[in-house]
Formats: structure tokens, C-alpha cells, sequence
């Protein structure tokens, strides 16, 4: 085999794996606005915040970092919103609440404790924002339902 064959076979099989890749970390990302009948405690929540940004993470987690930057450059962005990680050893009883079988786990919660949007994998930085716009748009649709 010629180095000129052999070079375009190397970058082709690269190629190939680079689609697999993201075809496999896109697949791996799931996005659900499924309400759930439990709210999230007080203690996992920040007080201040309309929205937080829970996360759940394991110490070993290889997206967790990633999604860590990607929660706190939104909730820096956006004052009502804050970002809280919790590891997952330190967080059973929303494992178990809430059926976390996957980390990165994270949970967009009003102030209330409701659930408005659970985001399981490494999710883009761009379908964050937008399912956090949504949660907003969510959380304001319920507050208007109770004005008299």
C-alpha cells in the first residue's frame, strides 16, 4: 500500500469516528418536559432564584464538568436563575424521587419545586438555553393562571 492510500484511509476512518462520536453524544442527551407529581425539596434549591439549575454529578463523571461550565455560564448570564451541583452520593433521595439513573442529571426547578424540564447527558450549551427560555416561559404561564 502506497503512503498516499494509507493517508486517506487514516483520515477517512477519523472521519468516521468523529460522526460516530456525535451521532453517540446526541443520542446520548435526552430532554423531557414530563411533569412530575413530586417537588423538589427546599434544600436543593436556591432561594433566591426563580429557576434553579440542578445538576446531579458523580466524581467520575466525564461530562459533568462540561455541563458544569455550560449551567454556570447560564445562570451567570441570567439573574433568576442559579446553578447548584449535587453529588449524586449526596442527593438520594432525589435519586430515588425522582428515578436519576444518569449523570449528568439536570433538573430546571421553579421556586416552587416543581420540575419544569429534566435534562439527562451532555447536553448542548444551545438546548440548555432554550429549554431554560421555556422553563421561564413555563413558570410565568403558571404564575398568570393564579392572578385574579
Amino acid at each position: 500500500m502506497d503512503q498516499t492510500l494509507a493517508a486517506v484511509v487514516i483520515v477517512a476512518l477519523l472521519a468516521l469516528a468523529a460522526a460516530v462520536g456525535v451521532v453517540w453524544r446526541q443520542g446520548n442527551s435526552r430532554v423531557s418536559t414530563e411533569t412530575h407529581p413530586d417537588q423538589v425539596p427546599a434544600r436543593f434549591r436556591s432561594p433566591d432564584a426563580t429557576l434553579t439549575l440542578l445538576q446531579i454529578s458523580a466524581p467520575l463523571c466525564s461530562y459533568c464538568g462540561a455541563m458544569r461550565g455550560i449551567l454556570g455560564d447560564i445562570a451567570q448570564a441570567e439573574p433568576r436563575a442559579a446553578h447548584l451541583e449535587w453529588d449524586v452520593s449526596d442527593a438520594t433521595e432525589l435519586v430515588d424521587r425522582f428515578g436519576i439513573r444518569q449523570t449528568p442529571t439536570t433538573l430546571l426547578v421553579s421556586a416552587s419545586g416543581d420540575v419544569i424540564s429534566r435534562l439527562q447527558g451532555a447536553t448542548p450549551a444551545a438546548v440548555v438555553k432554550t429549554q431554560v427560555a421555556d422553563a421561564f416561559t413555563e413558570i410565568q404561564r403558571r404564575a398568570d393562571e393564579y392572578r385574579i
